[in-house]
């Protein structure tokens, strides 16, 4: 699928910390990426909560003046640098000592690219699975049981076709059916939120 980009309109709500709304939407969506990049970096449950409270305290704090015009790239290239650099700085602290590159840390350390480097993909496709996770909380009672499993079994889970509606008792068409009334109503769920279309 296809890397969607923030757009300005979400972000642009943010600069009004009384939109209690978009500050949920932007948690929901950035909040369970930030933690697994946290915890991939070979950090502790508690440590890598820490770390992701502080990045989105520093976001509240600044991103007022983020100019998304900016040469610098886009809304996410700038988060993920508060990321690595608030990472970097948690497992600098917890060391206690000069950073030893072939240490834990260290290569926690290490294992970051650079904030302008374009294999920063990792980052990318955290945002997606969380997007993806957010609409699908949203919509999930919308949807029969069976229906459901369909879309899940057949496309997040990438079971076969053939497979999915042997478990089901269904026709592959039905599964067809089921996958397609699924993802166009998660593709609209999207895009309600601010967000331009992922493509599956």
């Amino acid at each position: 699928m296809n890397s969607p980009e923030t757009r300005f309109s979400l972000i642009g709500r943010l600069t009004d910390h009384q939109d209690d709304q978009a500050w949920n939407d932007f948690a929901r969506i950035y909040q369970p990426m930030i933690f697994r990049i946290a915890r991939r970096r070979g950090l502790q449950h508690a440590d890598a909560a820490e770390v992701t409270q502080e990045v989105l305290r520093r976001v509240a704090g600044a991103v007022d003046r983020w100019d998304h015009d900016s040469e610098k790239g886009s809304f996410r290239g700038w988060l993920y640098r508060i990321t690595r650099n608030v990472t970097i700085d948690h497992l600098r602290r917890d060391s206690k000592s000069p950073v030893n590159l072939d240490s834990s840390c260290g290569m926690g350390i290490a294992s970051f690219p650079d904030p302008d480097d374009r294999q920063a993909k990792e980052f990318e496709e955290e945002y997606r699975r969380s997007l993806i996770a957010l609409a699908a909380s949203r919509i999930r009672n919308e949807f029969q049981e069976r229906t459901w499993q369909a879309f899940w079994k057949s496309t997040v889970e990438g079971q076969s076709i053939v497979d999915v509606a042997k478990e089901l008792s269904m026709s592959a068409g039905a599964i067809y059916i089921a996958r397609s009334r699924v993802m166009k109503r998660m593709s609209a769920e999207i895009q309600s939120q601010d967000h331009d279309t992922i493509n599956w």
